[in-house]
């Protein structure tokens, strides 16, 4: 797994090689300024999983985008309300990887995109999202929560709330359901219907170490509600999911 982390960290280390120029542009005027980075995260090894696994994750967040007719999306402070894409991925999930599961049908990786929106003011910030997704599943599932936000110096940045989780039918029964075709003395079927699935808390803290890199640590809990937690699936592992993630970003300001 660790091997793996190092080929997900390999495009942030070749961009910032290849583009020195880049990072010397002004960030204002017309042009583009993100954050590209890498993490490992240690989440459970499926939904309602009790053994938890290291995976590589990307890091990516739009910070400005300026066309050169004035139009602009992000920039300026903190402040306010803003908009930005949204990604995550889940992996396989497999009786090869978790015997306790078997059968149930694999479940191949999926990829989710959509959109997040933010509302800040002060020292305290609203946030939510709402993704699709592709591959392995073909539901939507979406993501609200509010922080509380501690700037001790410009360097350390702390937060920490409440996080809600939402999927809705196509996505619980995907992950917490289980077909006829699949059932059995220890996994009865089970329809699982949508709507609020988890419910938890995370924090987390950011180190500025220059004006381009900076290091995220995180870690979250969520207890499983309703249909989830009262999944066969779930109770082979427990109600109780605990995420925490490590990772680096470098900022860059490209011109247009």
């Amino acid at each position: 797994m660790i091997r793996k982390l190092r080929f997900a960290a390999a495009p942030l280390v070749a961009l910032a090689v290849i583009a020195p120029q880049a990072q010397a542009q002004d960030a204002s005027g017309p042009g583009i300024s993100f954050e590209l980075g890498a993490a490992g995260k240690l989440t459970p090894r499926y939904f309602g999983a009790s053994k938890l696994v290291l995976s590589p994750v990307p890091l990516f967040r739009l910070k400005r985008l300026e066309f050169p007719n004035g139009f602009a999306i992000g920039g300026g402070s903190d402040e306010g309300f803003s908009l930005s894409p949204s990604i995550d991925v889940i992996g396989k999930r497999s009786t090869k990887d978790s015997p306790e599961l078997t059968g149930l049908n694999t479940i191949n990786t999926a990829v989710e995109l959509g959109v997040a929106a933010k509302y800040q003011m002060g020292n305290f910030r609203v946030l939510g999202a709402v993704r699709q997704g592709l591959g392995g599943h073909k539901g939507v599932r979406a993501e609200l929560g509010a922080d509380v936000i501690v700037k001790p110096d410009d360097q350390w940045t702390f937060h920490g709330g409440p996080r809600l989780n939402f999927g809705n039918s196509k996505f619980t029964n995907t992950y917490f359901g289980v077909t006829a075709a699949e059932a059995s003395a220890l996994y009865p079927t089970t329809t699982a219907s949508g709507g609020l699935y988890s419910a938890g808390l995370e924090a987390g803290v950011r180190f500025q170490v220059d004006d381009y890199w900076a290091v995220e640590a995180s870690a979250g809990w969520s207890r499983l509600t309703g249909d989830a937690a009262r999944s066969p699936i779930t109770a082979q592992g427990s109600k109780n999911q605990y995420s925490a993630s490590f990772g680096v970003v470098r900022r860059f300001d490209i011109g247009f």
